[in-house]
């Protein structure tokens, strides 16, 4: 009875401990998040095409011909990611070193999948526009911009980047499997 009486006064404390006010963890401005968003864009989006060109030519040729492949090998990677990182918390020792190694691979595959992103939705952009395929620079520029913008908009915005990133991720997984098998 004393233990239920404990655990009820101290249950009774979390709400006013939940409505105290310790002050604000400064927030920084959407220029700032703006602006890194945009220079990582453009600093990951550089490297892709400067270190490879025709992977990145290839790539987004790739979401172009078959874009429901490979939405759906983003989300099957994604999905594969998340399932083996909940199996592996049920496996002590060995499960701790899975969970660095999927994240790891799973962290490179979303930056370089979200290059290859990038450069598509400039390419989306920039093609009608000038009526040809243009060159990999201005698609980075253009995606990044666009995708930065994009990212501004609360719900839609985040949505929609997210959704063009799975094509990417797709793509590069699909790369990447193929390369092992």
């Amino acid at each position: 009875m004393t233990t239920l009486l404990s655990l009820l006064g101290l249950l009774a404390l979390a709400g006013t401990a939940a409505a105290q006010h310790f002050g604000s963890v400064p927030e920084t401005s959407t220029i700032v998040g703006i602006g890194f968003s945009l220079i990582l864009n453009l600093v990951f989006g550089g490297i892709l095409v400067a270190a490879g060109p025709d992977y990145t030519r290839n790539s987004i040729s790739e979401i172009r011909s078959n874009p429901g492949r490979s939405f759906v090998w983003g989300l099957g990677v994604s999905l594969f990611a998340f399932v083996v990182l909940i199996l592996s918390s049920f496996i002590p020792l060995l499960g701790l070193l899975l969970v660095v190694v999927v994240v790891l691979v799973f962290v490179v595959l979303i930056v370089i999948g979200s290059a290859v992103a990038t450069v598509f939705l400039g390419s989306l952009v920039v093609k009608p526009a000038v009526g040809r395929s243009p060159s990999l620079g201005v698609s980075l520029l253009v995606g990044a911009i666009g995708s930065t913008m994009l990212s501004v908009i609360p719900v839609l915005g985040a949505t929609m980047v997210l959704g063009i990133t799975v094509f990417g991720v797709g793509v590069v997984g699909r790369h990447a499997y193929l390369s092992m098998v």
